[in-house]
């Protein structure tokens, strides 16, 4: 039977199409005892650490929340990975503070009898807790006068309530410290992610805080039958009127659709997006397989 599985992060909606057992288990796409080539294999690898870095960040942070790329001036950068992460969690617990005097401040205005929609919009945002999610790369120069030493870059996700200013004036460490508002709808819901997983010139690893919300999961069998997924994969794959019928409050960004030789099945995921504007940005992530 075929099973449609929804994930939501978020605005962000996936809808999967794909054959399962009866019993509920996923039916295999290769033969038995075969392994997926070393490419494949990093292909795939690299596909599901985009997805979870889109989920995560779509699930946890919007356009009131700050994307920034803080990195070190050369002479500054510590070298070591476990000195570098210090320098991180001390910029947190200087962004934790600054949050709690700016909301102490903005309590006592309205408390004062200021009434001012931004504030209270702005108090709220300061008494959610604070997240963040970010990758750090570590960078070695080979020649200059530098030659041999390591730098290290970040690209963060940060729970907003303080100007972007504060962001920047917070990270002592170094240059092009641009932080910004996260704009998805602008750039479309994937865009930042996409430093994420980008080719790195050194070892990176991503962090976040504990703090984070899951994606909601969604499963269904049977709604439609093994000919029906063939239908839509090959006549309403790119049918956005069909797609935003079918799930309401949603725009369709796109569909990304395949054959599977050795099952004989068709496997289709669906992107979509909630959000006020007309046309959504082009989706730039170039594959997206099933689970």
């Amino acid at each position: 039977m075929e099973r449609e599985k929804k994930i939501i992060s978020g605005p962000l909606l996936e809808v999967d199409f794909f054959p399962v057992w009866a019993d509920g288990r996923r039916m295999p796409t290769r033969e038995p005892k075969s392994k997926a080539s070393r490419a494949a294999q990093k292909k795939y690898n690299d596909t599901q650490m985009r997805k979870k870095a889109i989920r995560d960040i779509n699930a946890n942070f919007d356009n009131s929340d700050i994307f920034m790329c803080p990195t070190y001036e050369q002479s500054k950068a510590p070298q070591s990975y476990d000195d570098a992460l210090a320098d991180v969690d001390n910029y947190f617990r200087r962004i934790k503070r600054r949050r709690a005097a700016e909301l102490k401040r903005i309590n006592k205005l309205l408390a004062s009898g200021v009434a001012d929609e931004r504030l209270i919009k702005t108090k709220r945002k300061l008494e959610a807790p604070f997240k963040y999610y970010y990758s750090i790369e570590e960078v070695k120069y080979k020649t200059g006068r530098y030659a041999g030493r390591s730098n290290w870059h970040f690209h963060m996700f940060l729970t907003g309530g303080l100007p972007r200013e504060a962001y920047e004036d917070c990270w002592p460490k170094g240059v092009r410290v641009n932080a910004d508002r996260f704009q998805p709808e602008r750039f479309g819901p994937e865009a930042a992610a996409r430093y994420f997983t980008k080719d790195a010139q050194g070892r990176r690893r991503i962090k976040h805080s504990r703090n984070l919300e899951k994606p909601v999961i969604k499963t269904k069998d049977a709604s439609f039958s093994r000919r029906g997924v063939e239908l839509l994969a090959k006549r309403r794959a790119d049918d956005a009127a069909y797609w935003e019928r079918r799930y309401k409050g949603f725009k369709f960004v796109r569909t990304f659709a395949r054959y599977n030789e050795y099952n004989g099945h068709w496997y289709l995921s669906v992107i979509m997006y909630r959000s006020d504007q007309a046309v959504l940005p082009e989706w730039k992530v170039g594959d997206w397989l099933t689970e």
